[in-house]
């Protein structure tokens, strides 16, 4: 069974990759998930407890190696000169070198973007702006802000997802006959993160740079044109610094930095706590050859974050210490300032004390480490995922990355020397006071647990089944 299944077509630009998940129920304990596709594809699974469907193990002949079937399998599509139609397998290898195959899909590699591209030229600067349903106030100021910039080579294209056919007119009405904008709308709602990929899909090769927009800020007159001055041959993205304002223009802070370090050379620190906001950077037009497409979206996944690894491990990145924009803070913006600070071993230690609270009794000691293990499972599944699927689409697209880059994704290898890079990597920023909210701390607990959880299982299985089937009332 495949909750989460190989897509019909993909274009994988200059390489990409998909996880897929599932479960393989059999007589025999699951050994390995492969993909067979005459070569063209290859795979890592991760084997994991099929908790989800353990209702169903209670009707099989063995319990235990229903439990012991789910998987999430990472496969990789790689770069394609001119379209290919195949039939790829997905392969379950059971012990007793028993196999089965649990999928057969037809997939089509595709050579090139489908997105049409905008049909402009000779423009130094391709605002993106991904819009849906604004507020046609805020994105007239928006509009203005842009028009009003000192840096006058540039050409802003509109993605609209799927809005309303009013909103539609009223993008029409606000632009008027500017042929400075190029107005494109999604057939269907793809959410903020695809729609931006659509967004940047349009931008024409013959530019020097690209820069993202929010439907709803205000840029100062020299955005643009401080931003490009600060490149210089190794900078691949620069960003700057903005004022944060309330819904009627207050000021909020003078600064995003109030609270975070912005640490933006450390690839570890930009992995784990992503520093780079989209409205406020400028990157290198060539820099989308490794941009695009995007990776499959897991869990909670921004554009920005993504662009800005990319970046990093393509060269270096550059910083505006100055404020460049008004961001407007709303109460249902995607997503809000994100602020944090350094964490002392004092309040580390108070923690701790907090929780050894829960040892005294042996009920809620039990309730306190239950908690723990699916929040940690949630994390391995729908954070750490995320990263690990990014350093493997890295891998592949930039073999020639950045040394420093490379060395720091082996944080995102899925396995038990993760916890170990992960480990020296808290200590570190432990002692260089970096603000990352413990991220890596949560992602080496998550992977220790979904490791000791697939541990526990293969030794009680049968117990774990049981226990459950009596509970529903069921024979097994």
């Amino acid at each position: 069974m495949l909750p989460q299944t190989l897509p019909d077509k993909i274009w994988p630009g200059r390489g990409t990759a998909c996880l897929v998940s599932g479960y393989a129920p059999n007589d025999s304990v699951l050994q390995d998930i492969s993909v067979q596709a005459d070569g063209l594809l290859s795979s890592s699974t991760l084997l994991q407890l099929a908790t989800t469907q353990i209702d169903e193990c209670c009707t099989k002949t063995s319990p235990r190696s229903c439990l012991l079937s789910g998987f999430t399998t990472l496969v990789r599509f790689p770069p394609v000169e001119q379209t290919k139609v195949f039939t790829a397998e997905l392969r379950a290898e059971f012990k007793a070198n028993k196999y089965e195959t649990i999928d057969r899909s037809t997939i089509e590699l595709i050579q090139e973007n489908p997105v049409s591209k905008a049909r402009i030229s000779g423009c130094k600067v391709v605002i993106c702006m991904a819009c849906w349903e604004p507020d046609e106030e805020h994105l007239k100021r928006q509009i203005e802000s842009i028009k009003a910039q000192t840096l006058r080579s540039w050409h802003c294209i509109i993605n609209d997802d799927a809005s309303s056919d009013d909103t539609w007119r009223r993008y029409q009405e606000i632009i008027d006959d500017d042929s400075r904008f190029s107005l494109f709308r999604n057939e269907s709602n793809l959410g903020f993160y695809r729609n931006f990929e659509v967004a940047l899909s349009r931008v024409p090769e013959d530019t020097d740079y690209v820069a993202l927009a929010d439907q709803d800020d205000d840029w100062y007159p020299e955005k643009l044109a401080t931003s490009v001055a600060a490149f210089d041959e190794d900078t691949t993205l620069v960003y700057c610094d903005m004022r944060i304002v309330n819904e009627e223009g207050g000021m909020i802070s003078e600064t995003y930095w109030s609270g975070r370090k912005n640490n933006f050379q450390d690839v570890d620190v930009l992995f784990l706590a992503n520093t780079v906001t989209g409205a406020a950077s400028v990157f290198r037009r060539d820099l989308l050859v490794d941009i695009l497409p995007f990776p499959q979206a897991v869990g909670q996944v921004f554009h920005d974050h993504w662009i800005a690894c990319v970046a990093r491990c393509r060269g270096k990145l550059g910083y505006v210490d100055q404020a460049l924009y008004d961001y407007y803070q709303y109460g249902n913006s995607v997503i809000g300032r994100c602020d944090f600070q350094a964490r002392g071993v004092g309040e580390r230690v108070i923690d701790i004390v907090a929780n050894a609270k829960y040892l005294g009794k042996a009920g809620k000691f039990k309730s306190w480490l239950l908690h723990k293990r699916v929040t940690a499972l949630n994390i391995f599944h729908y954070e750490y995922l995320r990263l690990y699927l990014f350093a493997e689409i890295l891998k592949m697209r930039l073999p020639d990355m950045q040394k420093d880059a490379e060395h720091h994704l082996r944080m995102f290898s899925a396995g038990w020397s993760a916890i170990f890079h992960l480990l020296l990597v808290h200590l570190r920023i432990i002692f260089r006071k970096e603000t990352t909210d413990d991220a890596e701390m949560r992602l080496a607990v998550a992977i220790f647990m979904f490791k000791l959880d697939r541990i526990y299982g293969r030794l009680f299985a049968g117990r774990i089944v049981k226990r459950h089937c009596r509970s529903l009332g069921r024979s097994n």
